[in-house]
């Protein structure tokens, strides 16, 4: 699984200044340091009825899920680094260090050399990429899964993989470009190394 990025945005992102007012409100939380909206909300802002339905799911699984903070950005990175899109990947680098992340793990996770994560973080990687290769879970990982988290995690676990794989589809099919320089160069994923328990 991996995207292809168009060089340009195929898609310029909405001016503010165009936006109704309930869309500014809904994009209220969306903005960089500078006060702009970032990027891929204010491209997905051509369908604003579509964007404030979809940000509400959104902000369950970015800021009410119950997956522990630090362990949803690693799957979120894997995504992004399986999916090459690059956009995800740096919005999801600098919130995960911010979540307490190093370099070195966030590396880890989205390259596949995942031996020296935590068991959990393990067990989510695994089911991230079986979800995105297969849509599902076989047996076995379902009760590694289940070993390790509640109904509900669970179920964000769901979420999560198709939040991030949505959004990795519009990056790369619209051509979302980064704003700015990478804050850590997009990795090549690999095969996981670590062998299902």
């Amino acid at each position: 699984m991996s995207g292809e990025v168009p060089e340009k945005a195929r898609l310029q992102p909405v001016d503010e200044g165009e936006l109704h007012e309930k869309t500014l409100a809904s994009l209220a939380p969306y903005r960089d340091q500078d006060g702009r909206i970032f990027t891929i909300w204010a491209t997905l802002a051509h369908h604003e009825d579509a964007l404030r339905r979809f940000i509400v799911f959104g902000n369950h699984v970015l800021g009410k899920n119950t997956l522990p903070l630090p362990s949803r950005e690693l799957m979120i990175l894997r995504i992004a680094a399986r999916a090459r899109a690059a956009y995800e990947w740096d919005q999801h680098v600098r919130i995960a260090r911010r979540a307490g992340l190093t370099d070195d793990t966030i590396l880890a996770a989205a390259t596949g050399d995942w031996h020296g994560l935590a068991e959990l973080d393990r067990v989510l990687l695994t089911a991230t990429d079986s979800l995105l290769d297969r849509q599902g879970v076989d047996d076995e990982l379902w009760d590694r899964l289940t070993a390790h988290l509640s109904t509900e995690q669970v179920i964000d676990v769901l979420y999560t993989v198709g939040q991030y794989l949505t959004i990795a589809t519009v990056i790369n099919t619209l051509g979302v470009q980064v704003e700015g320089d990478l804050a850590l160069p997009l990795p090549e994923p690999t095969e996981k190394k670590e062998e299902a328990a």
